[in-house]
């Protein structure tokens, strides 16, 4: 049942949080492998060259995308992320919730508790990752596609989630769908350990003081914020990464035309658009990341409240 409820809070919090997951995966990929100068390093046929930038600011973004593409621009992508949301959060905390249940997460010691929190993180979100890959790869490739001058990276032709996985399925087989896997592992390892043991070990902290013991909502809410700031900071490189690994082209072979792995990624996008390249699209990924923690873990509680008070 954990691992339900997990997957229905991650889906609900999903919807509100999309916009942002929109306008992070455009400004990640504006300026692709482009030197600071605007020389082009790397351009393959189907990716988009233009050097303007429609995407420098989170209300830039909003407005370029509400000008291009209406109010459904904000929400491209919304059933691949829903999905990914689903099937990657309900392994992820239903193994973190197991974990806690049977108090592998707690150590003697305030820090071997937030080391185990750590690897428990790691760990959960390896696996969600693992099974939910496909899904963000296609979510990715759906919410960068535009036209014109606010078209960014490759430009994929699906018309839906089904036509996507069916399309990377009939052309590269089973192996397609979980390109750019290395990718999505590590990031979701990293961001995952950083959030849910931030995230504990903040409202353990703030357990302390008689303003948060007063109200749960408020603890959620401030270390959720805490929490989505340091899974920022740690997650973002490789967000970048996977971004660009799983929504760059491939040839008839399926291999990619710009990156051959995580480090190939990180060490082009570091040559050629410096430390700035790997922190792209930082800010709308914070505004993702701290609302869609305080949603998710508010959903979370709540559906394991209605579960307690109906089945005992």
């Amino acid at each position: 049942m954990d691992f339900l409820l997990g997957g229905c809070a991650a889906t609900c919090a999903g919807f509100f949080s999309n916009p942002f997951d929109v306008i992070k995966t455009r400004q990640q990929l504006h300026g692709e492998l482009l030197q600071r100068t605007g020389q082009s390093v790397a351009s393959p046929a189907g990716a988009a060259t233009t050097t303007t930038n429609p995407y420098s600011s989170v209300v830039r973004s909003f407005r370029s995308i509400l000008r291009s593409e209406g109010v459904l621009g904000l929400q491209k992508g919304l059933v691949s992320a829903l999905a990914f949301q689903f099937a990657m959060n309900s392994v992820r905390l239903g193994i973190y919730q197991t974990a806690e249940n049977c108090e592998w997460t707690r150590g003697d010691t305030p820090a071997a508790t937030l080391l185990r929190s750590i690897v428990w993180g790691g760990l959960s979100g390896v696996v969600g990752s693992t099974v939910a890959c496909p899904l963000y790869m296609v979510k990715t490739q759906i919410q960068a596609r535009s036209h014109g001058k606010y078209a960014v990276g490759y430009q994929h032709r699906h018309t839906s989630t089904l036509d996507a996985l069916s399309g990377i399925y009939r052309t590269h087989g089973i192996r397609g769908l979980w390109r750019g896997y290395p990718g999505i592992v590590t990031r979701t390892a990293v961001g995952s350990s950083a959030q849910l043991a931030t995230f504990s070990t903040c409202k353990d902290l703030f357990a302390q003081f008689d303003w948060a013991r007063e109200s749960v909502a408020i603890t959620a809410f401030a270390a959720s914020m805490v929490s989505g700031f340091f899974t920022c900071v740690f997650m973002s490189p490789f967000d970048v990464i996977a971004t660009r690994l799983f929504n760059q082209g491939v040839d008839a072979q399926g291999r990619g035309l710009l990156y051959r792995s995580v480090v190939d990624c990180f060490t082009k996008t570091l040559r050629a658009e410096g430390l700035h390249g790997l922190y792209k699209g930082f800010v709308p990924n914070y505004w993702r990341i701290a609302p869609h923690t305080i949603l998710n873990l508010t959903f979370w509680d709540q559906f394991k409240a209605w579960r307690d008070l109906y089945y005992g």
